[in-house]
């Protein structure tokens, strides 16, 4: 073991706003000053920090303990989801890997016996298998973009009619992974484009498999909600793609995060709700499917025709009903 290690009894990382690390302190020897007085150990240049702020010592047990001096704003203390808020001359036992806040400083105090987190792996490391992940994207969605281009086409479109698809697809798709890898370049030190790329390409073929998913199987089974829930999924299937590209910019608030896009799709998926019901008198947008498919890919049984008109006698008063309403609010004064 090195020297400099057996003298070194902890070390204070002062951390920025969003979890990095921007100075290291060697600990030799207790107790621990932190504040803005320059006969601290740990001077911290924040004007929201006391002249000697707080104080860590071991106590009679062995167990570091945090003391809080003569400030005005106090420490917190953020261990996992606990918080506690320490204000002057108070104290309480310092946590393993807990997080001290401090004005707008944050410091992290790691000692010898605390457990190292598992490695990372690099962002731009490369294996065997992902190596031809991004180009496979890539083309399966070239081929996706010019399968759809292909069938809502007739036979006089000309080849050079399928390049401007491809051009805008390409120019969208690269715009939005800069703005991305800029991000993360603000917030992480590091201009990462080929993660943001990857996340763009899968995420993307998900939305319009699932879309033709649902699709398939509300004509095949005679489900017409699967068609109905379209936006919902694709909704959904949106959000998790923000949260993973915000996991790469933010990734020590990916429970935040998380819970930010979450709660922000359940918002916008309810006031669209609201928005149709105004205008439609029900939930959901779709009324009927917008496709047909090949009669071939029909599995359900098919309804005699008979059936099917008992069925549209059923919904003659309805019909009548929402007309005179309709009628009314169109006469009301």
């Amino acid at each position: 073991m090195p020297p400099a290690a057996v003298t070194r009894l902890a070390q204070a990382e002062v951390v920025d706003a969003v979890g990095h690390g921007v100075r290291l302190i060697d600990v030799h020897a207790w107790p621990l000053t932190i504040g803005r007085a320059l006969d601290n150990h740990i001077v911290l240049p924040d004007p929201h920090v006391a002249a000697h702020h707080a104080t860590v010592a071991p106590g009679a047990d062995g167990q570091l303990c945090l003391r809080v001096g003569d400030s005005r704003n106090g420490v917190r203390l953020e261990h996992g989801r606990s918080r506690l808020q320490l204000r002057s001359n108070e104290q309480a036992p310092l946590p393993a890997q807990a997080r001290l806040l401090l004005g707008h400083s944050q410091l992290l105090l790691r000692l010898p016996q605390d457990p190292l987190p598992a490695e990372l792996p690099l962002l731009h490391g490369r294996t065997s298998g992902s190596r031809w992940l991004v180009p496979g994207l890539a083309l399966l969605s070239l081929l996706w973009l010019l399968a759809a281009r292909w069938i809502g086409s007739d036979a006089d479109t000309k080849w050079n009619e399928y390049l401007a698809p491809v051009l805008a697809g390409g120019a969208l798709l690269f715009l939005w992974c800069v703005v991305w890898g800029l991000a993360s370049k603000l917030f992480t030190g590091r201009f990462t484009l080929t993660p943001h790329l990857r996340l763009a390409l899968l995420f993307g073929l998900a939305m319009q498999a699932l879309d033709l998913l649902l699709m398939v199987l509300a004509y095949s089974l005679d489900w017409p909600m699967l068609s109905h829930l379209r936006p919902a999924a694709t909704l959904v299937v949106g959000a998790a793609w923000l949260t993973q590209h915000l996991r790469l910019v933010l990734p020590k608030h990916t429970r935040a995060t998380a819970g930010w896009v979450a709660a922000s799709a359940a918002l916008a998926l309810a006031v669209t709700m609201v928005s149709t019901w105004r205008r439609h008198d029900r939930v959901l947008e779709e009324l009927y499917a917008p496709n047909l498919m090949p009669p071939a890919w029909r599995l359900a049984r098919g309804a005699p025709v008979q059936e099917m008109v008992d069925g549209l006698r059923t919904l003659e008063q309805p019909l009548r009903e929402r007309a005179a309403k309709a009628q009314a609010e169109d006469f009301e004064p």
